[in-house]
């Protein structure tokens, strides 16, 4: 017997071939189960730590529907450009820098009984996708209950950083707050924004809002914007990467706040009405055309490694070019509707013709808070033709006037009203020489503004260096007969110029329920005069 002969049994060929198939599979399944127990797939990691995102920015929004007989402007189309950066790109933030609520026509009509007051600018925004507001100065024209409605029926967010709500009741200072359901949510000072990309990049992003002080009304308690961004972006640059600023402040604010805050790389700003582009050190300040005529695209390169952001910014054409949005057009043609069923109920044919003008009408913003316009000298016109007693001269703000648009060829009562959706009395003074040169110069000094005045009988001689009234250098002893509207006369505006000032010596008011006096209502008083002007009608 060999040696081994006593370690196995006899086996036959076939046996021992089973047996070898047997121990062999055995091993192969014991191989197999050892990988899949060691073996762990895990994914390599991609992230680069470089994110790119994108602000598609609007401000000072009045109008839903395009203006210049359709070419331009259009929430509609700015809702099928958002869709575009969206789909090229998810992190794309759609925000407003204030001022949409007030004013404009539709806002002034009623449905169901109540003044509409900025219901359409809401749903508007909401069906467009506005994701971040911030309050403008005209948020604050409403009255305290119409902009809680308003609150209240916004999906997107508010920033309220330097601005307080007043209950004028118990006088008591809180945030101003959205309610819904019973559920109080108050209104955010700062807010912040998640974002990841495909690789895996996360960062946060975070919003401080600043409001100008300018139309102080009972309900609104004003901050101190410097402090209450400074204290704000000291928050936001310990608990987030990148701080964005989104202001409603006049230009130079705007300018000296940057200066401030040189780790902001963007404020996205409004108030100015026409687009604006600066750099101060290391931030840039943008403002768009107003009623959407442009908005800017920001395209934001934040690096995690190096915790530099880079701003890339492209000033937009909202034109004929972006086909309207279906969805967002269905709700702008509703409110269209409803304006023209109120309009009728104060003019026979809103639509009819009452003026034809070969030369354009310019009611443009960026012209008419500049300089003297056509439109401008048309409406002082009107204004003189219904004075009672004759007048020196006349004047009115230009923010008043708010289609922004070049108007020719048939106009209509729909475009007066469009003109001036304000409306208001018209009311006659005799104002002191001295202070009426305080306020013509303080109007100089306001260019680009809407406190800058059109006016008519007044003029500033260059030659003299002084204003002149009928011919002659005003007088400061001498009382001057004027006729302007009465909310010049409660010093928001201009701040040299109010009803209680001595230097205004007599007042005269219309009688309110005299519908035969049409200083009533500068809109009637400017349809009047155009429908009794010649018309350019060859």
């Amino acid at each position: 017997m060999k040696k081994n002969d006593h370690q196995f049994p006899s086996l036959g060929k076939k046996s021992f071939g089973i047996l070898m198939v047997l121990l062999i599979g055995s091993a192969l399944m014991i191989n197999y189960g050892c990988k899949t127990t060691k073996k762990v797939v895990t994914p390599v990691s991609t992230d680069d730590g470089i994110i790119s995102f994108n602000f598609l920015q609007l401000n000072d929004v009045y109008e839903i529907a395009p203006l210049e007989g359709g070419k331009v402007g259009g929430m509609a189309r700015v809702a099928t450009l958002r869709k575009r950066l969206t789909n090229e790109n998810p992190n794309t933030l759609t925000v407003l820098a204030g001022d949409f609520l007030s004013p404009s026509l539709i806002g002034t009509i009623k449905k169901d009984g109540k003044r509409i007051k900025g219901a359409q600018m809401v749903e508007v925004m909401n069906a467009t996708g506005i994701d971040l507001v911030t309050f403008g100065n005209h948020e604050f024209d409403i009255k305290e209950q119409e902009l809680q409605d308003r609150i209240n029926e916004s999906k997107f967010t508010w920033l309220g950083t330097s601005v307080r709500r007043i209950n004028t009741k118990t006088g008591k200072v809180s945030k101003f707050y959205q309610e819904t359901d019973s559920t109080i949510n108050y209104v955010p000072d700062t807010w912040t924004w998640e974002i990841s990309d495909e690789d895996g990049t996360s960062i946060r992003v975070g919003f401080f809002g600043a409001t100008l002080d300018m139309n102080e009304v009972k309900y609104v308690k004003y901050l101190d914007v410097t402090n209450t961004c400074l204290e704000a972006v000291q928050t936001l640059s310990m608990q987030t990467d990148v701080v964005i600023g989104l202001t409603h402040l006049n230009v130079a604010e705007d300018l000296e706040l940057a200066a401030k805050l040189p780790q902001v790389p963007l404020l996205m700003g409004g108030h100015d009405h026409h687009h604006i582009r600066e750099t101060v050190g290391n931030t840039l300040v943008t403002k768009a055309d107003a009623n959407a005529k442009t908005a800017y695209v920001h395209t934001l390169t934040y690096n995690k490694n190096t915790r530099e952001t880079k701003v890339s910014s492209k000033l937009i054409d909202i034109n004929e070019q972006l086909h309207a949005d279906e969805a967002v057009k269905t709700i702008v043609d509703k409110w269209k509707r409803i304006m023209d069923d109120n309009i009728t109920k104060v003019v026979d044919q809103p639509y009819a013709e009452i003026y034809y003008s070969k030369v354009p009408l310019d009611a443009r913003e960026a012209v008419n808070r500049r300089e003297q316009t056509n439109i401008g000298r048309m409406i002082n016109e009107a204004m003189i033709k219904v004075a009672k007693r004759e007048v020196d001269l006349s004047f009115f703000n230009s923010g008043s006037i708010r289609i922004d648009d070049k108007l020719e060829g048939t106009i209509t009562a729909v475009d007066v009203f469009k003109i001036l959706p304000f409306g208001g009395q018209l009311v006659e003074i005799d104002i002191k020489g001295d202070l009426l040169i305080k306020v013509l110069n303080e109007s100089k000094s306001r260019v680009g503004q809407g406190a800058y005045l059109q006016r008519k009988k007044v003029f500033f001689s260059d030659k003299n260096n002084t204003w002149m009234v009928n011919g002659a250098p005003i007088d400061p002893e001498k009382d001057y007969h004027a006729i302007t509207t009465d909310f010049l006369l409660k010093g928001i505006d201009l701040k040299t110029l109010h009803v209680n000032d001595p230097g205004i010596t007599r007042f005269y008011r219309p009688d309110p329920d005299d519908r035969t006096d049409l200083r009533n209502n500068v809109i009637l008083t400017f349809i009047d005069y155009l429908v009794n002007l010649p018309s350019e009608r060859d």
